[in-house]
């Protein structure tokens, strides 16, 4: 799997930096595409990594961002969307939801996956070969279980559930409408990453587990792994789901 150019937007997110540190150590080409800037003491496998500082919600941004780093590396072999934008009002309660909102946030999360893959699979097609990526989560297969937040400050919106959902069912759709073209496209979804959650929901969320509970961003990434690998060649369309059994 070596000398790969592999290309993670959302690179110094919770999951997107464990991918990037996890990828690095290996004998990889590792691109980051995130709009959050890198802080000056970088950790030391960060310092393999090409960073591109770039907005995915500007379109025509990242399609530069994407020539520049095309003729820089000639090839770009993977492609792994774990980027989650959001506007200052996401997560109101339901019944406080506003339209402008919610119009809002699913563009960013919906609309914005589709014009990366838009643009990846453009990409791929040119050079007839590409695997493709997205990240969605258990809430895409799975309504929320509403009692772990009860006397907590935490919440799970509708919207997250209806981003969550769609991205497994555009994985399905691509896979399918790229058929015989020599390209990939699957999804993970991961169950809940431990992120200071408080002890009340980390302990009924355990409850619902059979054997860890919230996982760590490291459980996902040989997944991943696996999925960029020729072990994988005859996977396509397809959600694989990494939740200790929250779903069962």
């Amino acid at each position: 799997m070596g000398n790969k150019t592999i290309i993670i937007i959302g690179g110094l997110g919770l999951l997107g930096k464990e991918i990037v540190k996890h990828f690095s150590l290996k004998n990889f080409n590792i691109v980051v595409i995130d709009n959050r800037t890198l802080s000056k003491q970088i950790p030391e496998y960060f310092k393999k990594v090409s960073f591109y500082n770039s907005d995915i919600t500007k379109i025509n941004l990242i399609k530069k961002t994407f020539e520049k780093i095309k003729k820089k590396f000639k090839r770009i072999d993977v492609i792994i969307n774990c980027s989650y934008p959001k506007n200052n009002n996401y997560g109101a309660k339901f019944e406080k939801l506003k339209q402008k909102d919610l119009k809002e946030n699913l563009f960013l999360q919906l609309g914005t996956a589709i014009l990366i893959a838009q643009i990846s699979l453009k990409i791929f097609l040119k050079q007839k070969f590409g695997n493709f990526i997205m990240v969605s989560s258990i809430q895409g297969i799975s309504s929320p279980k509403f009692e772990h937040y009860k006397n907590t400050k935490m919440s799970s919106p509708i919207e997250y559930t209806a981003s969550k959902s769609g991205i497994i069912s555009i994985t399905k759709y691509l896979a399918k409408y790229y058929k015989n073209r020599n390209i990939r496209i699957n999804c993970i979804s991961p169950g809940g990453i431990k992120d200071k959650q408080p002890k009340k929901f980390i302990k009924k969320y355990r409850e619902a587990c059979l054997s860890k509970g919230l996982l760590n961003p490291g459980d996902i990434v040989g997944t991943i792994e696996f999925l960029i690998s020729k072990e994988s060649s005859y996977i396509n369309g397809q959600n694989i789901v990494i939740d200790d059994g929250w779903s069962l």
